[in-house]
């Protein structure tokens, strides 16, 4: 990676009634180590965030003209400080909106990259911590917090450019991909909002879709084979997940049958959820229950590999009740130990 471009701006909002506050940088800084290495930090943690958005940018200029602004700075007609200046001002105003207080450093970033270019905004975090200064005195610092990514973007530049005129029936790729905590609600749809972000896939339908498919690809096999396919669909999907890229039907088929590489494609093919779609982007979290069942409520936690349904784990639906005939020993053991402290005490 190669940073060409980076500014920090900071925006707060310390009351509901009260607008914002922005504290801009007038010049881009010399990109240093420092900003490297932070900018490494922060793409891993884009990269591996389950539950991203993706999509395009809304049609409609005018209520979102980020994209203009981006459009004209890679035509050199507007600097980058004015591209991040124009966009922190856009934000700022829907964030007047709102109802709820919001302090944030906007980091602004133009990556380089072999396989093109690429704009990010971060929303970061700030943490306070103490440190011992040089008189050997406590003294609080205040800090990124780069543990946590809440509201983020990324835009595949040349994905977006290049769709002005695609091929006949070639699927548009999402060039916008987005992170937005539900912890920040009426923020976070400002956020999507000074982007002009349109959802263009639906994740939870796509990772329905794909649970589908598999629950009908191996209902005819044998449950450890079942089992082993699910783990294995699930692995690639988490890899796909983690370097940030679609889930291509066909080599998820190849990569569950090395024998027969077509044969979970050819099935995909033909199950109305997916049609003729060449590739997924399933949420992994919830593409967990592929291989995990889990569940909590009424003072209840649990949580099994789901290849134990049915076998070392039963469950009567007439009931209403599960069956655990295998109990781990440890389980085993503060079961015993817990009823024999409530035996001493009575």
């Amino acid at each position: 990676m190669a940073i060409t471009s980076l500014i920090f701006h900071r925006i707060t909002r310390w009351q509901e009634e009260q607008p914002s506050e922005l504290k801009l940088s007038e010049t881009a800084p010399q990109v240093t180590a420092d900003h490297e290495g932070l900018f490494g930090q922060l793409k891993k943690i884009f990269q591996f965030k389950a539950g991203k958005f993706h999509g395009h940018f809304d049609e409609d200029y005018s209520s979102a003209p980020l994209q203009s602004w981006l459009k004209e700075h890679l035509d050199q007609k507007i600097g980058f400080e004015k591209l991040a200046h124009l966009y922190m001002g856009q934000l700022k105003e829907l964030v007047d909106k709102t109802s709820e207080e919001f302090e944030a450093s906007i980091l602004f970033l133009l990556e380089d990259r072999a396989d093109g270019p690429r704009c990010y905004i971060f929303a970061l975090d700030t943490s306070s911590g103490l440190k011992l200064d040089n008189s050997l005195e406590l003294d609080t610092v205040d800090f990124l917090n780069t543990s946590k990514l809440d509201l983020a973007l990324r835009i595949d530049l040349d994905d977006w450019l290049h769709q002005s005129s695609p091929e006949e029936n070639q699927e548009k790729p999402p060039y916008l991909c987005m992170i937005r905590s539900r912890a920040k609600a009426k923020i976070g749809e400002a956020f999507t909002q000074s982007i002009g972000f349109k959802s263009t896939i639906d994740t939870a339908k796509e990772t329905e879709s794909l649970m589908q498919v598999l629950a009908g690809y191996t209902k005819q096999s044998e449950p450890d084979k079942a089992a082993e396919i699910r783990q294995k669909a699930y692995d690639f999907c988490v890899e796909q997940q983690q370097l940030g890229e679609a889930v291509p039907l066909n080599e998820l088929s190849g990569y569950l049958d090395e024998n027969e590489p077509t044969k979970f494609s050819d099935f995909a093919e033909r199950e109305e959820s997916i049609g003729e779609k060449k590739s997924l982007r399933p949420d992994t979290r919830k593409l967990k229950h592929l291989v995990r069942i889990s569940g909590k409520g009424n003072g209840l936690s649990l949580s099994f590999s789901s290849d134990l349904m049915q076998q070392t784990i039963l469950f009567d639906e007439q009931s209403d009740t599960l069956t655990i005939t295998a109990i781990p020993k440890s389980l085993k053991k503060q079961i015993l130990e817990h009823i024999k402290e409530a035996s001493d005490k009575s």
